[in-house]
């Protein structure tokens, strides 16, 4: 009962998510080796944070991931004229610390955004789904509900 007052009464807010062409988003995501994820949640940032209850997404961790994503992106184009050979497998080293943690931000900041949108939106998100296409599929839902702008 309390869930449908509270989609009742959150009906009426029109969140700032702005539709997102799809097939976009994934070239940008592979062209960029991942990196547009955190450009993703980064541009949602003010949208995200005028939900009604906190979501506990840090953005300032999304920030930093974000900019080294794109110094591994370069150092990876660019590492082999730059470092030695054992300066680049240094560098892919911490970037398989960096990835581990990037993931788990990422599956953490989704799946608090799924609470938000199912509890207070009632966009229902399927897990399996979300699990492999994370912002794509979060991105697809918004696209078709009531909370985007044109």
């Amino acid at each position: 009962m309390k869930r449908m007052e509270k989609l009742i009464s959150n009906e009426h807010v029109q969140l700032d998510f702005r539709k997102t062409n799809l097939m976009l988003m994934i070239l940008w995501s592979f062209l960029t080796l991942g990196a547009y994820i955190g450009v993703w949640f980064l541009k949602q940032r003010d949208t995200i944070q005028q939900f009604p209850t906190k979501l506990g997404i840090h953005f300032g961790l999304w920030r930093f991931f974000t900019i080294a994503s794109f110094v591994f992106l370069f150092i990876k184009i660019f590492g082999g004229i730059i470092l030695s050979e054992y300066g680049i497998d240094n560098i892919q080293s911490y970037e398989t610390i960096f990835n581990f943690f990037f993931i788990g931000l990422l599956y953490y900041s989704i799946f608090r955004l799924k609470e938000g949108l199912e509890d207070e939106y009632g966009i229902s998100l399927n897990f399996y789904l979300l699990v492999f296409f994370h912002i794509f599929y979060i991105q697809y839902k918004l696209n078709q509900s009531q909370l985007v702008k044109g």
